[in-house]
């Protein structure tokens, strides 16, 4: 097996530190460190700055620096709407098309939310049941849409998790649209979805909280 080219190594690392909060929304980057950091030349930096700024996790200022994306409230909240819209018409798809495995690894996904301890254990675990879900819909151009308009919520996720209530409330929906999935319920499917990515209450003071946060 070939081993991964430098430029994946960085990106990955990169997004998994923006993503938990170990990068918070706002650090300034710059090439030279980065390199350093990461024991590279400076070209699979540039590669991998590209890579993360297309998906909306670094902006790239040019020769002003780079900076891990500072959303504004009225644009965070906008993509959480836009992602449940999106994720939604997943489910709906789903129920018509997921595969066995699919719905397998979504049944196990959160079996993982309920037994995680922690909120990067439940975060991973988060992702892969909506992952599942976004797979078992089979659309590729959903899914190529999902990956642009994804990423900006990615990093205030574990915010999320923080509310009281909030792992326990997650698990129960999951459950109930795995349920509408597995039915073939598409209609169903789609509002249990929707209804579940998209902020309400706390949610969204939890989200102004971490935007104020990082002001």
């Amino acid at each position: 097996m070939a081993a991964p080219r430098k430029a994946d190594v960085v990106v990955e690392k990169l997004k998994f530190e923006i993503i938990e909060g170990i990068r918070p929304p706002g650090t300034r980057l710059d090439e030279r460190g980065l390199a350093k950091e990461f024991n590279v030349s400076r070209t699979p930096i540039r590669e991998a700055v590209r890579q993360l700024a297309s998906i909306g996790l670094l902006n790239d200022h040019g020769r002003l620096g780079i900076e891990v994306s500072k959303p504004n409230a009225s644009t965070l909240l906008d993509a959480f709407l836009v992602v449940s819209e999106l994720e939604g018409i997943a489910a709906r798809l789903a129920s018509q098309r997921i595969k066995t495995a699919q719905l397998h690894d979504a049944k196990r996904a959160n079996e993982a939310c309920k037994k995680a301890i922690t909120v990067t254990d439940f975060n991973t675990a988060n992702m892969e049941f909506h992952n599942a879900v976004i797979a078992g819909s089979h659309s590729t151009t959903l899914q190529e849409q999902l990956n642009t308009a994804r990423p900006i919520t990615f990093p205030y996720r574990h915010h999320l998790t923080r509310v009281p209530g909030y792992m326990k409330k997650s698990t129960v929906e999951h459950e109930e649209i795995i349920t509408f999935v597995e039915k073939g319920d598409a209609k169903g499917a789609q509002s249990a979805m929707r209804d579940h990515v998209n902020l309400q209450g706390e949610e969204i003071i939890s989200i102004l909280q971490a935007l104020d946060e990082n002001e």
